[in-house]
């Protein structure tokens, strides 16, 4: 397995290098991360991490008293468990330490760095409180047109000028421009910000993500002269490292703004 030198920050020191881990899990595994991350508020990144290091934790301390072969047996049936066939490719960037301790229990017991991390992920996550929460809350909170029209009437009650107000109350500061952005569901903004988003408009967090959503997908074509080139209409929603950068803003304002996405 691959593994790449990254400058990011990490637990311990903000110059310290990190590697990336390159894995494949099932689709509704990833998707849990993701909703843990949202519930700890939090980005993806940062999950996936410290699930990791749960995960691996758990295993050093499970095999001293269980087998080793069984345990991995155990953890792979975890990850087969979650719904659905599709699968996706993605990475996990932590600090060495973490990494290469992972990389040599992997090689230890000939497992290869991607599905020895995926199986670690399956059973940190049927271990997390969080996770748990998630699945109670999936089934407990069935999304309805209903609640989702609630939700979008809402969103458009703090949208506009209003945004100014909220985007303090988001950690997002002065930019209600960029607020505007998220509301309308053109940015896909981080964790944090979407948890944040989601308490103060007193919205549950999966039916406001479906309003966005729907947002996004009912926008109007801007309005153009005949002079003026024709609009294109946004396909698809921004990445919010993309966003963040194209409004070219001072330099510390830019920064503060990424690392909210971890």
């Amino acid at each position: 397995m691959q593994l790449t030198t990254n400058t990011q920050s990490t637990d311990t020191s903000p110059q310290a290098a990190r590697l990336q881990v390159g894995l494949t899990t099932k689709v509704s595994l990833h998707w849990m991360v993701k909703k843990v991350a949202m519930k700890r508020a939090v980005s993806v990144t940062t999950a996936a991490r410290d699930l990791l290091r749960e995960g691996l934790d758990r295993f050093d301390k499970e095999s001293m008293t269980i087998s080793p072969s069984k345990l991995l047996v155990d953890y792979e049936r975890e990850a087969n468990d979650y719904e659905g066939e599709k699968t996706e490719n993605w990475v996990i960037r932590a600090d060495r330490r973490l990494v290469i301790r992972t990389r040599l229990r992997a090689g230890e017991y000939k497992c290869s760095l991607s599905s020895f991390a995926n199986f670690l992920l399956a059973d940190a996550l049927n271990h997390c409180p969080d996770a748990a929460a998630v699945r109670a809350g999936s089934v407990e909170n069935i999304i309805t047109d209903e609640s989702v029209a609630e939700a979008i009437w809402a969103i458009q009650q703090v949208s506009g000028v209003k945004a100014r107000d909220l985007a303090l109350q988001i950690d997002l500061g002065k930019q209600r421009g960029l607020t505007n952005m998220i509301l309308g569901g053109t940015v896909l903004a981080p964790a944090r910000v979407l948890s944040k988003l989601s308490s103060t408009l007193n919205v549950p967090l999966n039916v406001m993500l479906v309003a966005l959503e729907r947002r996004f997908a009912t926008q109007t074509v801007p309005s153009f002269k005949a002079t003026d080139s024709k609009p294109v209409l946004q396909t698809e929603r921004k990445a919010w490292s993309v966003a963040v950068k194209e409004l070219q803003l001072p330099k510390d304002e830019q920064e503060r703004l990424l690392k909210l996405e971890g």
